[in-house]
């Protein structure tokens, strides 16, 4: 790695030392920063102007709020991830804009601004906020303006290099899933002979099943489906402060697509009576029926009580749970279309029983959720090692903008 020649102390912490010929200087010596303004009364279907949020571009209005370079920084919510742009666009009031003051190269500014340490100025925890105060406060690297353009043109595109790369694993991730899916849904629907003969389900997401499978209504496979409830959240008698305490009580927010091996919350014994808690056991299926996480499946690995927008089924000797498990994770987009409601869609526990599903032998149950086992572990396997790829590589990319922003890099 190429440094520079001679080096000064900062008289930043966080920035340390810095090349001798750099100047340290606040954001509003580089910036002039402008808030942003309400949108909805000049938003527009078609045409007009971008109106960019923290995420981007997600509306049009039919005037623009500045015409030229600036760098986008967050005021409310999402306030660590800064944004270049250029031309004409409307932002939205929860975003400041930043305006290049002379001698100061906007893309330079850009990548200055993604290594704001933006935890230590957040104001509110609930709703992370920034102040023009803060950021215009805020100390930055500062070298010539012939530098600022060989960095920014330099980093321009060793990022590009790095998002390519992990624009490709993000890619592999969703085929990877798309392949787990088809996976689960061939085998609890066809089975893993290729050569027994088939019939009509006469079920549209589930098609030709093998002749010998049962097709039934998901309530004749357990004995009991039923739900839970949420003991007054304003009573501190119900809930536990020690999450080694207490008893088991599910959420929704606690399915993962997977085995549930812990609660977010834990009840009291008072709670499991006054309130009258029914508990169900191991093995049982867990699923959503409304909110974030409508239609996530989960299977229990311990007993537990749920709250009402949990529904529950038992788990009984005519079933081996981990098949209905994969079942149900298959027929997740048949029960959402199927949901009732416009902002908070639900499903219902009448849909989930009335729901058709294809019932195998107990012997092929089990040798189907074994092969799932075996093939979904794989799969997940290669999925986290992407995932790990493009965690590595966010990582480098924000350590490669703070060593050369900060000049302990050398790329001119």
């Amino acid at each position: 790695m190429q440094t520079y020649e001679k080096y000064k102390d900062s008289g930043v912490a966080w920035i340390g030392e810095i090349p001798y010929h750099w100047d340290v200087v606040s954001l509003k010596r580089s910036l002039r920063i402008k808030n942003g303004c309400d949108y909805k009364t000049i938003q527009v279907d078609e045409g007009g102007y971008p109106v960019i949020g923290s995420g981007g571009e997600f509306a049009r209005a039919s005037k623009y709020l500045y015409d030229g370079e600036v760098v986008l920084l967050g005021r409310k919510g999402t306030i660590d991830k800064p944004l270049y742009y250029e031309g004409q666009f409307w932002v939205v009031d929860t975003m400041f804009y930043g305006i290049p003051l002379n001698n100061c190269f906007g893309k330079y500014l850009y990548f200055q601004s993604r290594t704001i340490p933006f935890n230590r100025y957040s104001t509110n925890t609930a709703l992370p906020s920034m102040t023009q105060t803060d950021l215009n406060s805020h100390s930055i690297c500062l070298p010539t303006f012939a530098e600022q353009q060989c960095i920014a043109s330099y980093l321009d595109k060793k990022c590009a290099n790095i998002d390519k790369v992990i624009s490709t694993q993000r890619s592999r991730i969703e085929l990877l899933q798309e392949l787990k899916q088809s996976t689960i849904t061939h085998a609890v629907t066809h089975g893993l002979n290729s050569n027994v003969k088939m019939k009509d389900s006469g079920v549209e997401w589930i098609g030709e099943v093998p002749e010998h499978w049962k097709v039934m209504k998901s309530s004749l496979m357990s004995s009991l489906i039923g739900s839970g409830t949420t003991p007054n959240t304003n009573n501190k008698d119900y809930y536990c402060e020690n999450e080694e305490e207490g008893y088991n009580w599910l959420q929704t927010g606690d399915l993962n697509n997977g085995l549930i091996i812990s609660t977010l919350k834990k009840v009291t014994l008072k709670a499991v009576k006054e309130c009258n808690l029914k508990f169900y056991t191991t093995g049982s299926i867990v699923i959503a029926m409304y909110g974030a996480t409508i239609g996530k499946v989960g299977i229990l690995g311990f007993n537990t009580a749920v709250n009402q927008a949990c529904c529950v089924l038992s788990k009984t000797d005519k079933i081996v749970s981990k098949f209905v498990f994969y079942l149900f994770l298959s027929a997740k987009e048949s029960l959402l279309i199927s949901a009732i409601g416009g902002g908070q869609p639900n499903i219902s526990q009448d849909v989930i029983k009335k729901l058709k599903v294809v019932v195998p032998p107990l012997s092929e149950q089990q040798a189907i959720a074994t092969y799932l086992d075996k093939k979904c572990a794989e799969l997940d396997n290669s999925i986290s090692k992407a995932q790990k790829e493009i965690d590595l590589l966010q990582e480098y990319k924000q350590a490669l903008v703070t060593e050369v922003v900060t000049g302990k890099r050398k790329v001119c």
